[in-house]
């Protein structure tokens, strides 16, 4: 009875997700129909009729006997998969006929190309790059002195990831940015419990946003979800490994800067022993972390490293504008005449509070750690959805570690 039991929630899960992914993948199709120009472009046509049909055939799937269902469990992975590839076509070669839609992935890339002629990116002047790409004027980063950023903002793994594609004449590098998506998704697809695999990628997908359009205007933070998703998985019981990848991601951009103090407390609360065991257990993470990213940026900040830390650090200390979907819109529309400096230093203090609070309440908050940098960046002067919308994947990571301690707590209760 329990394993009929067992086959009847699966199956309904199953039923569910499948609808989901249908409906999804209908709702691109139908997107890409109407921006493809398909008269123009028959290729669109083409996309678009597969994706229908395999929308069509997970709907149908959905409603078919449990025998039948359960044989394709995995099949929501290829409509999901048609959608990014047909949706980011369509969207960055026809839509925005191959323009990059930030300066980031133009000067990434741009940085990449400098560096395979000798050249340290971070002395150069990196605006060649907005004619070579096409950015236009209104996806420039704007300096409170009337300007725009021309400089590289970034740690140096952001466009040295980029090189061997360079080198091997890649035009676009928004296909990289999927790849990156793709192996995010099968790596918490693949270390997904077997039941929980066909629901537990759909919050990826509850809007366009994360997995297409973002990458479709050349969004990069992809690139340092795939490290910090499986730092996550190998946070507990593999601290060396897990910090050589979070290295990797600090390596790539800022944002996972920002749960340092959060995994040092997490390494600490988490080692059950004397205290030189709990800071031995940091050490283990940490020690890796901080060797992955020195080893990384120090060929480009051995010349003049207070240069290359400020030029790194231009997200914080530079004159941008204010520009935000947080509390300083109210800046930004002129409803208050507060500055950055404001909003900088409330930023500080939600971490100063989300760091205290981590450490008190450790037992209720563990799994938590992983928005907190969403939370404090949206009090910041610059607070775009992007800022949040990319820890959805590591929130996914950190329920599904909460869900097998609990199962194991469950099964130890059975034992005793």
């Amino acid at each position: 009875m329990a394993q009929k039991e067992r086959v009847r929630y699966e199956s309904f899960i199953l039923r569910i997700s499948f609808l989901f992914v249908g409906q999804f993948a209908l709702y691109e199709g139908f997107q890409d129909w109407n921006r493809g120009r398909a008269d123009i472009h028959p290729e669109v046509a083409v996309l678009t009729i597969l994706l229908y049909g395999v929308s069509l055939f997970i709907i149908a799937l959905s409603l078919m006997p449990s025998s039948t269902l359960l044989r394709f469990k995995d099949f929501s992975l290829i409509p999901l998969s048609l959608s990014i590839i047909t949706s980011v076509y369509v969207v960055a070669e026809i839509a925005y006929r191959g323009a990059y839609r930030t300066d980031v992935l133009a000067f990434s890339q741009y940085a990449a190309i400098l560096v395979t002629k000798g050249l340290n990116p971070y002395y150069q002047d990196l605006t060649p790059a907005l004619a070579m790409f096409n950015v236009q004027p209104s996806d420039l980063t704007p300096l409170s002195s009337g300007s725009y950023l021309a400089t590289f903002q970034y740690p140096s793994l952001h466009f040295l990831i980029f090189v061997p594609f360079v080198l091997a004449g890649l035009k676009d590098m928004r296909w990289v940015l999927v790849a990156f998506e793709f192996a995010t998704i099968l790596l918490i697809y693949k270390k997904s419990p077997s039941n929980l695999r066909p629901m537990i990628i759909l919050p990826l997908f509850a809007g366009a946003d994360l997995m297409i359009n973002f990458t479709a205007s050349s969004v990069s933070d992809m690139l340092w979800v795939l490290p910090l998703v499986g730092s996550a998985f190998l946070l507990e019981r593999k601290p060396i490994q897990s910090g050589v990848l979070y290295g990797v991601a600090c390596a790539i951009k800022q944002p996972p800067w920002l749960l340092a103090p959060f995994l040092i407390i997490y390494m600490y609360r988490t080692e059950s022993g004397h205290i030189r065991e709990r800071l031995r257990k940091v050490g283990l993470f940490l020690g890796p972390a901080i060797a992955l990213f020195v080893a990384v940026n120090l060929p480009f900040a051995y010349a003049d490293p207070l240069g290359w830390f400020f030029k790194v650090v231009t997200p914080i200390s530079s004159d941008l504008v204010i520009l935000s979907q947080g509390p300083a819109v109210f800046s930004q529309v002129g409803l208050v005449t507060v500055g950055r400096l404001f909003y900088s230093i409330l930023a500080v203090g939600v971490l100063v509070v989300l760091i205290g609070n981590y450490y008190l309440y450790f037992d209720k908050l563990r799994y938590v750690l992983w928005i907190f940098p969403g939370i404090i960046l949206w009090f910041s002067f610059r607070a775009l959805t992007s800022y949040i919308i990319y820890w959805m994947p590591l929130i996914l990571v950190s329920l599904l570690l909460w869900y097998e301690a609990e199962t194991a707590t469950v099964r130890r209760g059975r034992t005793v």
